[in-house]
C-alpha cells in the first residue's frame, strides 16, 4: 500500500530539530516506509530521522511530499496528517529581550568617548571581568586527531553501539533530573543520539573502512554539511548541537582525555570568549564566576544562547574576536544593552560603568529589600502577589522573588514531549518539593491542560478543524479519567504537605464542576482505603476563560472554592481573535470596555457569592492594568516570578480609594482609545505630587571626574528615588540644553536644568563635589540640578532658576554652601533659600 501526502510547512523557524524529533517519533512506530521530500529544494529524507527531515531545508511556506509505503500505510498518514497540523501548537517561543534602539548609545556613555566592537545582543546586563578565550575544535580538527586502531569492522561498529547506548542512557537519566529550557536541550541531543539515519551513516563509513572515531565524525560531518547548506539560520545553529554529541559520544568511546579540554574551572569572575561553545560545555561551567559570553557566531536561536538568556548572563554574539590582542589580566567590558564589547576601557570608561553596575544593583537590591513583606496598598488594601510556574526550578526563584504563593503552576509540562505520560511516583514527588519549597504558602495546581495548543503524542485526541475549541482540557478527562483521577491523587497526596489548592481549566458549565467534584470524592476514598495522608479540606477552583463561565457564577460557585482568570484565553475567546494572529491582532484587544466590563462584572459575582477571584494570565503583571484591577477588587495576580518585585512596589504606591475610582470611570468608556489614556498616567498613588526639595537629592561630597559624571550621578539619584522612569532620556533631555549654552553661572556654581516628560515628580537636586571639575569653560565645585514635569506650571523651573542665580550673586550665600558640610545643613539652607 502507498499513501501520499502534500504538506505545505506552517512553521516561522521551518522544520528544525523539535518538530522534527515529533515527526521522527511518530513515524518510527509504523511499519511503513515514509520518505519526507521538499518541493522547493529537491532534497528527501526518511521521516524516520530527525537530522534527515531537516536536511531537507523544509522551510516556512515550503510545500513537501510525504510518502508512505507500507501495510500500514493508510493508518500512518491519517496520524501523521493530524500531527503536522498540529505542529505550529508544539512550538515554544523562546522569550528574546526587547533590543535597544538601533545605534542607540546614551549620551552619558557616547560622553566618554570609548572605543567599542559593536555584537548583537543575547542576552542584556553589564559585565566587567578578566577574559577567558576558548578555542574549540572544529569537526575537521577532530577527524585528523583519530587514533590508529587495529580492530575489525564488527568490533569498532559493537563500540559504537555499546556507546550510543551508554550516552543515550546518560541523557534520558539527565532528564528526569531537569526542567525548562536545559530539559529540552537535552531532549534534542537524545534526538540526535537515537537518530537511524546518523547511525546508519556511521555504520556506513565503518563498513568503508573507518574506525569508529573517523566514522562518527565523517558522519557528523556529512549532516552538518547539508544543514549549513541552509538557507534558515536557525537549522544552520543546529550544528553546534551536532558539533556537541559528536565529542560526548567520542569521550565516551575513548576516555575524557580523547579531546583537549578547554580550562573552563574557573577561579575568578570572567568573560569566556568562544568560536563554538557547546550546550554541555556551557553547562559544565561554573555559574558563579561567569560573568559574561561572547560567541564569536553562536545565533540567537542557538541552545547555548537560549542557556545564557534564560540565566540572565550578559551575552554578545558576532563579533570575531581571534584577531583581538586581550591580556588574560586586563578586564574588558560587555554591555549589553546596546550590544557592544569594550576590549581596551581606561579609567574614564570603568568609571562609568562600575557606577552603573552599583546603580543596577541598588535598585535591585532596593526592589528585594520588602518583597517578603505583605503586598498592600499605601492606605492598606491587601492583594495576594503570586506566581506562575511551571517546574521546581521556577517555584524556588519565584519565592525567593517574594512570591506569595502560586497561583498558577503549569502541571501539563510534566506530560509534555515524552512518549508516555508520567506516573503517580513522579508527579507527587515534584508535586511534594514545590509545597516544601512553598513552606506554608497556597500553591495552586492546574490539571493538565493538554489538547488546543498543547497536544501530545500519546493522547489520540485526533484531528480537530479547530482544537482551541474542541476536545482539550477538562473535556478530555471523561476519556481519560484514570490519567485524571492519578493526577488528582498526586495533588492530594502534596496536600498533606501545605495549602495545595486544584483548580480546573477550561470549565464552561456547572456539570463539568459537579463531575470533577465527583472524581475528587472517589480519588479521597481510594486514599482513605490506602491509609493515604491529605489535605481533606482541599480547595477545588475553576479557571474562567470561557465566557459562559461569566454568566454562571452563582451556580458554579456552589461547587467552587474560588476562580482564576485566565486573562489570555478568556480575551481570545470573548473577541473570537486567535491570540497568536497577527492579522486580527487589533481585535484582541484588553483596552476595550465591553472587556473591563465583563471583568468587573465576574468580580462582583464571585464576592457576591461569597468566594475568592484572580487573575493568572499575563496581564497579571501590567503595571498599567494593575491600578485598575486593583480597584476592580481582584484578590490574587499571579505572573512570572521576575515580575513580581517590581509589581509589589508599584502596588505600595497606590492608594485603593483612586484605584476605585479609576475602576469605576474606565468601565463607562466608550472606546479602548480612551481606557488607553485614561490608564496612561492616572491619579491613582497616595500621594499624587511630591515636594521638590527633599534631603535625599542633596548629596554632599560627590566623588565625580567631570561634568558628564555629575549629571548621570544626579540623573541616576533620581532613578533610585523613583522620580523618573526613564533616566537615560531624561539624561539626554539635560544635554540639550547643555549642547546649546554651558549652565556654568560663575562662582563655581552650575545650574543645568530642563523641562521633560521623563520626570515624574518635579525635583531640585543639589550636589557639592569632592573636587572641583571643569565644566564649559569654567571651574565648578556646586550644582544645583532643576528638572521639572512638563505638565507642571509653565513658570516653575524659570522661578526656581532666576531665585538661584540671584542668590548666588551674593557672597554671603556662596559661603554658606561652600562651609555645609552635611545634607541636613544644605537641606536647611535650600529650604529657606527656595521657600518650598
Amino acid at each position: 500500500m502507498s499513501e501520499l501526502i502534500s504538506y505545505q510547512c506552517e512553521l516561522k523557524d521551518g522544520i528544525h530539530a523539535r518538530p522534527a524529533g515529533h515527526i521522527e517519533r511518530l513515524c518510527n512506530s509504523f511499519q511503513s516506509n515514509v520518505r519526507w521530500k521538499n518541493i522547493r529544494t529537491g532534497l528527501e529524507g526518511s521521516a524516520k530521522s530527525a537530522l534527515s527531515i531537516v536536511a531537507t531545508d523544509t522551510l516556512l511556506n515550503d510545500r513537501c511530499e510525504i510518502t508512505l509505503s507500507g501495510e500500514d500505510a493508510c493508518d500512518a498518514a491519517h496520524q501523521l496528517s493530524a500531527l503536522l497540523e498540529k505542529l505550529p501548537s508544539f512550538e515554544v517561543t523562546q522569550e528574546e529581550e526587547p533590543a535597544a534602539p538601533a545605534g542607540y548609545l546614551p549620551r552619558s556613555l557616547r560622553e566618554t568617548q570609548l572605543s567599542f566592537i559593536q555584537g548583537s545582543r543575547i542576552s542584556g546586563g553589564v559585565a566587567i571581568a578578566r577574559p577567558v578565550i576558548v578555542q574549540s575544535l572544529t569537526l575537521q580538527e577532530i577527524l585528523a586527531r583519530s587514533p590508529v586502531q587495529d580492530h575489525s569492522a564488527a568490533q569498532e561498529k559493537e563500540s559504537v553501539i555499546t556507546g550510543l547506548e551508554a550516552l543515550k542512557n546518560e541523557k534520558v537519566a539527565a532528564l528526569e533530573m531537569n526542567n525548562g529550557v536545559e530539559h529540552d536541550i537535552i531532549q534534542a541531543h537524545l534526538s540526535i543520539i537515537t537518530d537511524a539515519a546518523f547511525q546508519s551513516a556511521i555504520t556506513g563509513f565503518i563498513h568503508n573502512g573507518n574506525n569508529a572515531w573517523s566514522a562518527i565524525t565523517l558522519a557528523a560531518i556529512e549532516f552538518c554539511e547539508i544543514l549549513n547548506r541552509s538557507s534558515s539560520k536557525y537549522i544552520k545553529e543546529r550544528t553546534l548541537d551536532v558539533l556537541d554529541i559528536t565529542s560526548q559520544l567520542l569521550m565516551t568511546l575513548y576516555g575524557a582525555n580523547a579531546l583537549p579540554q578547554n580550562n573552563l574551572e574557573l577561579t575568578e569572575p570572567s568573560i569566556i570568549l568562544a568560536d563554538n561553545l557547546t550546550p554541555s560545555k556551557f553547562l559544565g561551567i561554573n555559574k558563579d564566576w561567569l560573568a559574561g559570553l561572547v560567541l564569536s557566531s553562536t545565533g540567537k536561536t542557538s541552545h547555548t544562547a537560549i542557556l545564557a538568556r534564560s540565566l540572565g548572563i550578559p551575552t554578545l554574539t558576532d563579533i570575531n574576536f581571534s584577531a583581538l590582542n586581550l591580556h588574560p589580566q586586563q578586564d574588558i567590558i560587555i554591555d549589553g544593552n546596546p550590544g557592544i564589547l569594550i576590549t581596551a576601557p581606561d579609567a574614564r570608561v570603568l568609571r562609568y560603568y562600575r557606577h552603573e553596575i552599583a546603580v543596577q544593583q541598588q535598585m535591585q537590591q532596593q526592589m528585594l529589600a520588602n518583597v517578603h513583606q505583605p503586598a498592600v496598598t499605601a492606605d492598606g488594601h491587601g492583594i495576594e502577589i503570586a506566581a506562575n510556574i511551571a517546574s521546581l526550578a521556577e517555584a524556588v526563584a519565584a519565592f525567593d522573588n517574594g512570591a506569595e504563593g502560586v497561583g498558577l503552576f503549569r502541571t501539563e509540562m510534566s506530560f509534555m514531549d515524552r512518549a508516555t505520560p508520567p506516573d503517580y511516583a513522579e508527579l507527587a514527588a515534584l508535586y511534594t518539593h514545590v509545597m516544601a519549597h512553598a513552606a506554608g504558602k497556597p500553591v495552586i495546581f492546574r490539571t493538565f491542560d493538554i489538547g488546543g495548543d498543547k497536544p501530545v503524542d500519546y493522547l489520540n485526541i485526533g484531528d480537530e478543524e479547530n482544537p482551541f475549541l474542541g476536545f482539550r482540557a477538562v473535556r478530555t478527562y471523561r476519556l481519560y479519567r484514570d490519567l485524571f483521577s492519578m493526577q488528582l491523587k498526586a495533588i492530594l497526596t502534596a496536600s498533606a504537605h501545605g495549602p495545595a489548592k486544584i483548580m480546573i481549566p477550561m470549565i464552561s458549565n456547572v456539570d463539568e464542576v459537579i463531575w470533577c467534584r465527583e472524581v475528587l470524592a472517589a480519588v479521597m476514598q481510594d486514599m482513605d482505603n490506602a491509609g493515604l495522608p491529605y489535605n481533606d479540606g482541599i480547595e477545588l477552583g475553576v479557571m474562567l476563560e470561557v465566557p459562559s463561565v461569566i454568566f454562571a457564577i452563582p451556580e458554579i460557585a456552589a461547587y467552587a472554592d474560588f476562580f482564576s482568570v485566565g486573562s489570555n484565553d478568556l480575551t481570545q475567546y470573548f473577541f473570537a481573535a486567535d491570540r497568536g494572529n497577527s492579522q486580527v491582532a487589533d481585535v484582541y484587544d484588553n483596552y476595550a470596555p465591553s472587556f473591563l466590563r465583563a471583568m468587573q462584572f465576574a468580580v462582583e459575582e464571585v464576592h457576591r457569592a461569597g468566594k475568592w477571584i484572580g487573575i493568572c494570565g499575563e496581564l497579571g503583571a501590567s503595571q498599567d492594568f494593575l491600578p485598575l484591577f486593583t480597584g476592580m477588587g481582584f484578590d490574587e495576580l499571579s505572573m512570572s516570578g521576575t515580575a513580581i518585585p517590581g509589581v509589589e512596589h508599584a502596588l505600595r504606591e497606590l492608594n485603593f480609594a483612586k484605584c476605585q475610582q479609576l475602576a469605576r470611570h474606565a468601565v463607562t468608556l466608550k472606546r479602548s482609545a480612551e481606557v488607553k489614556a485614561a490608564l496612561q498616567a492616572p491619579d491613582v498613588k497616595q500621594v499624587s505630587s511630591k515636594p521638590i526639595l527633599a534631603p535625599e537629592f542633596m548629596l554632599c561630597g560627590l566623588q565625580a571626574s567631570d561634568k558628564n559624571e555629575v549629571i548621570k550621578m544626579m540623573t541616576d539619584n533620581l532613578w533610585l528615588h523613583h522620580r523618573t522612569d526613564n533616566r537615560e532620556q531624561l539624561c539626554d533631555d539635560i544635554w540639550v540644553r547643555e549642547d546649546s549654552f554651558s549652565t556654568a553661572v560663575g562662582y563655581g556654581f552650575a545650574i543645568p536644568h530642563t523641562k521633560s516628560d521623563h520626570i515624574r515628580y518635579s525635583t531640585i537636586s543639589m550636589a557639592t563635589l569632592d573636587k572641583p571639575i571643569t565644566w564649559g569653560d569654567q571651574q565648578v565645585e556646586t550644582v544645583f540640578m532643576l528638572t521639572v514635569n512638563k505638565s507642571a506650571d509653565p513658570n516653575q523651573h524659570m522661578k526656581y532658576f532666576s531665585v538661584l542665580a540671584r542668590k548666588l550673586m551674593k557672597e554671603e550665600f556662596r559661603n554658606e554652601i561652600k562651609h555645609a558640610d552635611n545634607v541636613t545643613v544644605l537641606y536647611n539652607l535650600m529650604t529657606k533659600t527656595l521657600d518650598v
